[in-house]
């Protein structure tokens, strides 16, 4: 089975999805839904972060496509913290940096991965 190369941007639709999810965050710690959302947002970024790195061995991409596809996911990223109405501003503090972090974990594994592979 031949994947199009257009598949490594992934990256981009799953960062919206998670973003959207961090708008749903109940206000409250002690609500029920609290840590099921958050473990869910965190679960999904984990697995972009894998299936990213995946298809980059897959697919080899060249290192210039690994930034722009992180780049675009960035751009994507942010429109989520511009659209949504946090309920608390600990939401709002915490979405760059969870974000951020899961952006530079695919950057950090893409290159690697690219890297390796022509090796």
């Amino acid at each position: 089975m031949k994947l199009s190369s257009y598949a490594t941007y992934v990256i981009v639709p799953l960062h919206l999805i998670s973003g959207c999810l961090f708008g749903l965050l109940p206000n409250s710690p002690y609500d029920s839904a609290y840590y099921s959302l958050y473990s869910a947002i965190v679960l999904l970024l984990v697995l972009t972060v894998v299936v990213y790195g995946m298809l980059v061995h897959y697919l080899r991409p060249g290192v210039a496509l690994i930034w722009i596809q992180c780049g675009i996911a960035s751009m994507v990223a942010a429109v989520p913290a511009y659209a949504l109405e946090f309920s608390d501003p600990w939401h709002l503090l915490m979405y760059p940096l969870v974000q951020g972090a899961s952006l530079l974990a695919c950057l950090l594994v893409g290159n690697a991965v690219a890297l390796m592979a022509r090796n």
